[in-house]
């Protein structure tokens, strides 16, 4: 049984991956079990190990940070929490579609890195199998920008999408609406496969909620709620859609 949770730091600067295990190893709260300037060893040694943190740079030589759990993803189902660690804030935005418990700006500053390391001690206190689920239900959360930030977007509360412009329109369940700017075929490529399809160039419906498709009047009826939704369709993509539902 470990007495502190374990962390693994992947920083290619040597002189950063040593001042920041320093500052974790002064906060007393977790054990630098690992190590590595190297970004190609880096699942290696999180496998090898299996720590409960990983304390990971965004740019590096060869593989970001992002390479790094794509790759992890196709190795093993239990992954570790992330901490992203960088110069640049301009990856805040993908950081947390990679579902980043953590986003430290260098330099690291002490309590901002006791602050994280305890609600990751918070969170983590129930357990290995919930800690993956939650990892898994934050990968499927989608992130975009909007006029005021950053909205996040539950998939299973998007009853359709449609274009308007340069931006996209969710039409969410609870009668909510929001509006990104991301282009249709962007958002299409976010939104899980087997659960969304594109009826048209302007609109994506989401499967579960499709109630009949009229291929006379080349629409789709979706209902949620009591309430119903009339999307045309294209016609070449009625047949697409029949065999689809057939399968499913």
């Amino acid at each position: 049984m470990r007495l502190l949770p374990e962390t693994v730091i992947i920083e290619d600067e040597p002189e950063s991956l040593n001042l920041l295990a320093k500052l974790i190893s002064d906060t007393g709260l977790v054990k630098v079990a690992g190590m590595t300037t190297d970004p190609s060893a880096a699942e290696d040694l999180i496998c090898s190990m299996n720590p409960d943190l990983v304390f990971l740079d965004i740019r590096m030589p060869g593989k970001d940070g992002f390479q790094i759990i794509d790759d992890l993803r196709k190795r093993t189902e239990i992954l570790p929490y992330f901490v992203f660690t960088t110069a640049f804030n301009e990856f805040a935005l993908k950081a947390f579609e990679y579902a980043a418990f953590d986003y430290l700006l260098k330099p690291i500053e002490p309590d901002r890195l006791v602050g994280t390391i305890r609600r990751f001690m918070e969170r983590s206190v129930t357990g290995e199998k919930q800690k993956n689920e939650l990892l898994i239900e934050s990968f499927r959360k989608l992130l975009f920008r909007n006029a005021s930030g950053i909205v996040v977007i539950d998939p299973a509360e998007v009853i359709h999408v449609k274009a308007d412009g340069n931006y996209s329109v969710f039409i969410l369940t609870d009668e909510k609406i929001e509006t990104v700017t991301s282009l249709l075929h962007k958002v299409e490529s976010q939104l899980p496969q087997e659960k969304f399809f594109r009826v048209s160039r302007s609109a994506i419906i989401n499967l579960d909620y499709l109630k009949r498709i009229n291929t006379r009047q080349q629409h789709c009826l979706l209902r949620k709620d009591g309430k119903e939704y009339r999307i045309e369709i294209s016609r070449d993509r009625i047949k697409e859609l029949i065999e689809l539902m057939r399968l499913r």
